[in-house]
């Protein structure tokens, strides 16, 4: 058992070093978030429609949709859509757009429709209304750089990606569980959306930040063909590279600003996502627990009658350190707050065994909670809808 603990932590060391490596190397520049990219005269750049699917106020929501508004881009338009004309982030963004009558700005409503995905069915209805070349898809928890989109668009332009995607960086910590939140999407999240792009060409697609060429998306028939799939951004990822549409990234960052979060609601998106992926890809799902070493020695430990006490400490070590270079690195905004240096250690290994926690919930149950309730999903995330037998409509032929 013993060599076969060292076989597994080995090469779960040695991924979590390679992972540190990678996403230091192409951390956020000191400048902001953005990546290296060569700008070209205006007129080369396309028109963009910003799509902005908002649902509640989120943390320090007007500073983000004010950086939207502060983008260095000759022709753009934002789009906002809304479940209904009640929600209090209309108010918000009314504020902020009256102070940028330049751009041009909708605001729309469309209702939501319980046998969709709520994202899709925005996304969907915003397409229709806008007008751009081009398409960015950006979370309301979303902050950039004035240079972002020029950035995005120059990988459109130089190398004919038609799907660009991006880094998050979770940041704006200002409780335990934020700090675990934006330390997972961080090291977790964008640690793989790097390293398995630089190693193995393999594109990671996150919705917070999508930037889409609408011709390309139209071959599908434009959002709506994914409007039965909870996990959205994998299967448009998925979708166009099975097309040969070229996906691609240049390591242009993008802020999550995450500050108010609980142990709820960090435990309940850490299992809604593991749900999700499990229900994506099973065998690389199950490889996941090589990413929480502390667990693996946790285990070792409860079945060999606490004889590999010196072992876990060691290894909770390795972890604790690979994750504060990768704060350090990369999180540049929290580190000018000392609680959260002080807190690092401890939030690493309550933060992994959350993890871990949530890790096994799809082994149980595969139901996913969504927007007050559960919604039952099946493979590739596909939404089941039970059956209404009261609305059956029978012809007799």
């Amino acid at each position: 058992m013993k060599i076969a603990l060292i076989i597994l932590l080995t090469i779960s060391g040695l991924y979590l070093v390679l992972m540190t490596i990678m996403t230091i190397i192409h951390r956020p520049r000191r400048s902001g978030t953005t990546g290296k990219c060569h700008p070209e005269p205006d007129f080369r750049y396309p028109p963009v429609s910003i799509l902005k699917p908002i649902r509640g106020v989120e943390d320090d929501l007007e500073a983000n949709i004010e950086s939207f508004y502060r983008l260095d881009y000759p022709v753009y338009e934002i789009l906002f859509a809304f479940d209904d004309w009640e929600d209090k982030a209309i108010e918000i963004i009314r504020k902020v757009s009256e102070n940028y009558p330049r751009i041009r700005t909708k605001i729309l409503a469309p209702g939501h429709n319980p046998t969709e995905n709520p994202k899709i069915h925005k996304l969907d209805f915003m397409e229709k209304q806008s007008y751009g070349r081009l398409l960015w898809v950006a979370d309301a928890n979303v902050r950039v750089e004035a240079g972002t989109l020029r950035c995005l668009v120059d990988e459109y332009l130089t190398k004919g990606a038609r799907l660009i995607f991006s880094p998050i960086m979770g940041t704006s910590s200002r409780t335990f569980a934020s700090l675990m939140e934006n330390t997972s999407l961080n090291f977790f999240t964008s640690g793989n959306v790097i390293t398995l792009w630089k190693l193995f060409s393999i594109p990671v697609v996150m919705g917070k930040s999508m930037l889409i060429d609408r011709l390309a998306l139209k071959t599908f028939g434009g959002f709506k063909y994914f409007q039965d799939y909870l996990a959205e951004d994998y299967l448009i990822g998925k979708s166009f590279q099975e097309s040969g549409f070229k996906i691609s990234t240049n390591f242009t960052w993008v802020a999550n600003i995450s500050q108010q979060a609980s142990f709820k609601s960090f435990y309940r998106r850490m299992a809604r996502w593991a749900r999700l992926r499990y229900l994506l890809n099973r065998p690389a799902y199950v490889s996941e627990i090589l990413l929480n070493p502390v667990i693996l020695s946790l285990s070792a430990l409860a079945v060999s009658a606490g004889r590999f006490w010196e072992l876990l400490l060691l290894v909770a070590a390795g972890k604790i350190l690979l994750e504060y270079l990768n704060f350090l690195a990369v999180n540049m905004p929290d580190r000018s707050r000392l609680i959260n240096h002080l807190l690092f250690p401890l939030m690493v290994v309550v933060k992994d065994v959350i993890f871990f926690v949530a890790y096994l919930t799809p082994f149980f149950n595969t139901s996913v909670d969504w927007r007050g309730g559960r919604i039952r999903v099946g493979r590739n995330s596909l939404i089941y809808h039970p059956a209404r037998y009261d609305k059956l409509v029978y012809e007799e032929v």
